[in-house]
């Protein structure tokens, strides 16, 4: 196993692409060899202060060259680092810079005072290194913790297990959970996405969700094959769109709602999409009735792949060939696909028995790149995992005769009504293919008679009544499934990585209950 390692693999293609643009970012572009030669410093400024194997490290800062600086610096220094969405909240910064035990923070301005505050309850932080704007006292400034280093290559000395990345989960049921990953299970996380996804040698990509999440793993894909990363700091879609048409994007990673907001666009602006080779799209269920409209669109481009932090973005993938099967068989637009090829599978009763094909079970799968498990949480890593060593996703699912995944919930978003089990994604998916319906998410709230009672919350896209709603809904789903009351919103709520907020849809229901469920 000598040598799998990420940071291996990653050091070496800066210097195999040198010559090529790896960023473009408002304006500004930076080399492979020029990332090298920054990295290189940052690498050195890190073992300066001391820094090296088994040391936490840790960004809060927005998409930007400094963040691909700072990781690929952080990867050749051998340090265990973490990148935190900016996005979340105040609480959950707070939270993962206690939990994580980390040495050095490298922050962005606009998170200067909470690091500050937290800083003072938190001995272990012993350098905060500040990105820009007026140093704070106490801190460092990025010109002042770069200067003396040099841009000479550090040894790589990394072992395959050695912890190399922690990735925290959303903290949308309660605080986020620390996902630790190894070199080598980064290595091979990285090695199916090669395997799965069409990344070429002359890819554009655009990267525009936080590069501390799923966005950053496709940045590195595309480092090891030499591709330029076309990076904005946030989704603007008609940004996006005039990007996509300067640039010459061939690749786009987006979330279902970020689909579904360029194909509203679309209709009423021209745009020359011709350039895009694929979409890669994931994190959330899509739309059967928004996929289909979006393969009119976009034409044949579309990999889904399904994933978790614990086991990164590649579960199962959808690819082009199942796309376009799909347009003869429309059901299979609600499937995530097969299992990656280096990933088993398997569907799960309460038992721990394996289910036959379309019976409802717990989706465990086992890979080369399953987390390590949970920072300071041994009693949950030993829950996530079976006695084989299979981890065990909490998501509900089936497999049909042809090897497909269908995904039907999260086991915590299950509805319990009336006794019986109701799994909101079959519901979505239902009420979604009505012409007025925009976007819909379905959840169980306290009723007397149900204990949970069946509720859609729908954004609509025209004149929508609750009594048309539920008259649609008739025989085309089992009674007991059939939502009991229906609320129309202006817009969901979404978390840090742009998935319906399904906690905070229920939270004005139950929060006089002292628990969510009935």
């Amino acid at each position: 196993m000598k040598g799998i390692t990420a940071q291996t693999l990653l050091s070496g293609t800066l210097k195999k692409f040198r010559d090529r643009v790896f960023m473009k970012i408002e304006g500004s572009e930076m080399t492979y060899g020029e990332l090298d030669q920054r990295s290189n410093v940052l690498a050195n400024a890190m073992a300066n202060l001391g820094y090296g194997k088994g040391d936490k490290v840790i960004m809060i800062l927005p998409n930007s060259m400094e963040i691909a600086i700072l990781c690929l610096g952080l990867i050749k220094a051998g340090v265990t680092m973490t990148s935190l969405n900016i996005w979340l909240s105040e609480r959950e910064i707070s939270y993962i810079l206690k939990d994580s035990g980390v040495r050095a923070v490298f922050v962005d301005p606009a998170f200067y005072d909470l690091v500050q505050k937290a800083r003072g309850e938190l001995p272990h932080i012993e350098h905060v290194i500040a990105l820009g704007g007026d140093c704070p006292e106490g801190f460092i400034s990025y010109r002042q913790f770069l200067s003396g280093a040099d841009a000479t290559d550090l040894p790589l000395r990394a072992a395959p297990e050695d912890e190399f990345l922690i990735s925290y989960t959303g903290g949308t049921t309660g605080t986020p959970k620390g996902v630790i990953q190894t070199q080598s299970s980064v290595y091979f996380n990285l090695l199916s996405h090669c395997l799965e996804l069409n990344t070429s040698h002359d890819e554009k990509l655009l990267l525009m969700t936080p590069l501390s999440h799923a966005a950053g793993l496709l940045m590195l894909l595309g480092m090891i094959k030499g591709a330029t990363m076309v990076v904005e700091k946030k989704f603007d879609p008609f940004r996006a769109l005039d990007l996509i048409e300067s640039e010459k994007i061939t690749t786009v990673f987006a979330v279902p709602t970020m689909i579904y907001v360029f194909l509203d666009i679309l209709k009423q602006k021209k745009s020359d999409m011709s350039s895009i080779r694929q979409i890669t799209y994931g994190a959330a269920p899509i739309s059967e009735k928004r996929l289909a409209e979006a393969l009119e669109v976009f034409g044949p481009v579309f990999n889904q792949a399904y994933g978790l932090t614990e086991c990164p973005s590649m579960i199962t993938v959808f690819p082009v060939a199942d796309h376009l099967k799909a347009l003869r068989d429309p059901s299979l637009l609600q499937s995530c696909g097969r299992p990656a090829l280096m990933c088993q599978l398997r569907i799960l009763n309460e038992s721990g028995n394996d289910v036959p094909a379309g019976k409802v079970g717990e989706i465990t799968v086992w890979a080369p790149y399953l987390m390590k498990g949970y920072l300071n949480k041994p009693d949950e890593t030993a829950h996530a995992f079976t006695e084989e060593g299979w981890l065990r996703t909490s998501d509900m699912g089936r497999m049909d005769d042809n090897g497909y995944i269908y995904i039907v919930d999260r086991k915590k978003d299950m509805i319990i009504s009336g006794g019986m089990n109701v799994y909101s994604i079959e519901v979505e998916e239902v009420i979604q293919r009505h012409a007025k319906v925009r976007q819909v998410s379905v959840i169980g709230i306290p009723d007397e008679h149900w204990g949970e009672a069946v509720t859609a919350i729908i954004v609509p896209a025209g004149e929508c009544s609750e009594e048309g709603i539920l008259d649609f809904c008739k025989d085309k789903m089992a009674k007991y499934m059939e939502p009991k009351k229906v609320i129309f919103r202006e817009n969901l709520p979404l978390t840090a990585v742009l998935k319906v907020d399904k906690v905070a849809l229920r939270a004005g229901f139950w929060s006089d209950k002292g628990r969510s469920v009935n």
